[in-house]
This record gives C-alpha cells, sequence and structure tokens, in this order.
C-alpha cells in the first residue's frame, strides 16, 4: 500500500521527477494530480499552499459530485471547473447513487453495475474524449499553458479515470514514454485498492456476495484495456495518441514546446 502523501486527498502525486524520452525531467511542485479535495486536514492545506506553491485547482468532476463533496477553499488558489462529461454517464457515477453511509453507497454501486463493471467502466471511458469531453481537455492544456508559476492540481472524485486520461494526455505532450505513462495511470491501484478492501471488509458485515465484492474491486481499479479505449478513439481520430493532442486538443508544436518549457528541467 503506498503511503498518502496529503491525509485527506485520496490518489495523490506529484509527477514531479517523471522521465521524458530525450531524458529531461518534469519539474517538481508544478504537476499535481488526485481525488477530491473535500477532506484536507489542516495540515494538507498548508501543505499544498506553502510547500506546493498550489495557484490553480481544476476541478473534472460532474456539477452532482461537486455539490456531494466540494473542494475546501484556500486562500490565494483560483478554482476552474471543467466536467469531462455531465449527463452521459447516468449509472456509472457515484452521485447517482443516493445511499448516504459510503459502504452504503458502494454496495449501491456495484449491484448497478448487474456484474457489468468492467464493459461499463470501458464504455465511461469512450465518453472522456467525445465532442464534449474533447473541448473540456482542450481547456484543461490551454490552463496549462497560462500558468507561468506555482502549482496546477487537477482532480476528480477518486483521481483515477477522468483525472487519470489527463495525465495520460498531459504525459504524452510532455514526450514521457508510453510505458512510464501506463505505469502512473496504473499506479492508482496501489493507492486506491487498500482501501476499497476496508471497505469490503465492512460489506462482507451486511451481505455475502463475492462476485458483488468483485464489481466492487473492479470500479476501484483501473487497467490498462480502460486506457487502451482512450488510445483506440485517438487513434481512430487522428492516427496516434500525440496527433490526436496535436489535431484534436490543440497542442501545435509551437504549444507543445512551450508546455516543455514550463513543466520540463
Amino acid at each position: 500500500m503506498k503511503e498518502r502523501i496529503l491525509q485527506g486527498a485520496p490518489n495523490f502525486r506529484d509527477l514531479g521527477g517523471m522521465e521524458t524520452a530525450d531524458r529531461r525531467r518534469v519539474k517538481p511542485h508544478r504537476l499535481l494530480r488526485c481525488g477530491h479535495l473535500h477532506d484536507l486536514t489542516a495540515a494538507d492545506r498548508e501543505r499544498l499552499v506553502a510547500e506546493y506553491g498550489l495557484r490553480t485547482v481544476i476541478d473534472l468532476r460532474t456539477s452532482g459530485e461537486m455539490a456531494r463533496k466540494p473542494d475546501v477553499v484556500l486562500p490565494g488558489v483560483t478554482y476552474i471547473h471543467l466536467p469531462i462529461f455531465e449527463n452521459q454517464a447516468e449509472g456509472v457515477t457515484r452521485e447517482t447513487v443516493t445511499e448516504d453511509d459510503p459502504v452504503g453507497r458502494m454496495i449501491a454501486m456495484a449491484e448497478k453495475m448487474e456484474g457489468q463493471a468492467f464493459q461499463r467502466m470501458r464504455e465511461l471511458y469512450k465518453i472522456f474524449l467525445d465532442d464534449h469531453g474533447i473541448a473540456m481537455y482542450r481547456r484543461f492544456f490551454e490552463q496549462l499553458l497560462a500558468q507561468e508559476k506555482g502549482a496546477v492540481l487537477w482532480h476528480c472524485t477518486m483521481g483515477k479515470d477522468r483525472c487519470g486520461t489527463a495525465a495520460a494526455l498531459l504525459e504524452t505532450a510532455l514526450g514521457v514514454p508510453y510505458e512510464t505513462v501506463l505505469a502512473d495511470y496504473l499506479l492508482t491501484n496501489d493507492f486506491v485498492l487498500p482501501e476499497t478492501e476496508k471497505t469490503i471488509q465492512k460489506a462482507r458485515e451486511r451481505i455475502d456476495d463475492e462476485s458483488l465484492f468483485e464489481q466492487m474491486r473492479i470500479l476501484d481499479s483501473v487497467y490498462e484495456e480502460f486506457l487502451d479505449t482512450v488510445l483506440g478513439i485517438a487513434k481512430e481520430h487522428s492516427g496516434s495518441l500525440e496527433a490526436f493532442i496535436h489535431q484534436e486538443l490543440g497542442m501545435t508544436p509551437k504549444k507543445t514546446e512551450r508546455l516543455k518549457e514550463l513543466y520540463l528541467e
């Protein structure tokens, strides 16, 4: 199990130190990714502002998710809402489940999958790169290009799917090899699944259904096949992920070079 860097922010990490194909590295304390910021501790807040120099938070969640768990507001930080989807993912996103307790919500969510969690998650990833999703990720890159100083943090609810896709697109644009991009994407499982197992243990006190527990694990996991869905759509659009980032997300050679100047050392 990976130790939490911020106690109240799930799946938090700094991309600093990640190596590109040309042996450059991502600058530390510039690019941050995680899950929701609703439960930040006082120490977390101090660390984000004082140590990381946080300037901008980009929230990729739906309006419903934001209402259920609004971000803690930090002084001097700009908050930007870029919902990768809103209503297109009915039945998959967690704000559609009305149970109040975390264990009950997880059980209800797993039941809604009807044994199809893996397939439904792959369908969800297709939504990320529909016309609306492309527009939001394009604005994500525009914000990164405007961030000359301090750290920018982007997040969704768990920091794994919408957030992980954003990270994969950004890392690719910076010239990070795909093997490293994939490894960073899959690292989510080390951060998230131990907590999922704790939830499952509590769920065992209420139900006895191993197939339902497996659905819970799938919902809280990332798989190479999920990211393959994004790659497949990008290739259909443009021939490759790099070309997709250029053509559909507006990252021209000039903008890509500027991105590297800002975030690589």
